[in-house]
């Protein structure tokens, strides 16, 4: 997120509160796995659908963002990140290399 993103979340988190906004992220989040199990159900996968998955990714994004700044651990969140990253391509190498033996 921009310097200017984050300002802005900032203001929406401090004018409609935590709780509020804690609401929010639970409703997006359900709006996401919705939208998704539409389009994976939908034979005729249309460019309207995957615009839908688009938004909700955007907006859950924007309100796991809000939820950093909530909970004060946005740069933990961002070193969790990288550790799990890290820890799953791990994974994948020793798959790849139990592969290469057999």
């Amino acid at each position: 997120m921009t310097q200017e993103q984050m300002r802005n979340l900032n203001t929406i988190v401090e004018t409609y509160g935590n709780d509020a906004q804690e609401d929010m992220a639970i409703e997006e989040c359900s709006e996401l796995v919705k939208a998704i199990l539409k389009f994976r159900r939908s034979d005729e996968k249309t460019a309207e659908m995957r615009d839908a998955v688009i938004d909700e990714i955007a907006d859950v994004q924007i309100m796991l963002t809000q939820l950093g700044i909530i909970f004060n651990c946005v740069a933990e969140v961002e070193e969790r990140i990288d550790f799990k990253i890290n820890r799953q391509m791990g994974r994948i190498k020793e798959r790849e290399a139990k592969r290469d033996v057999c």
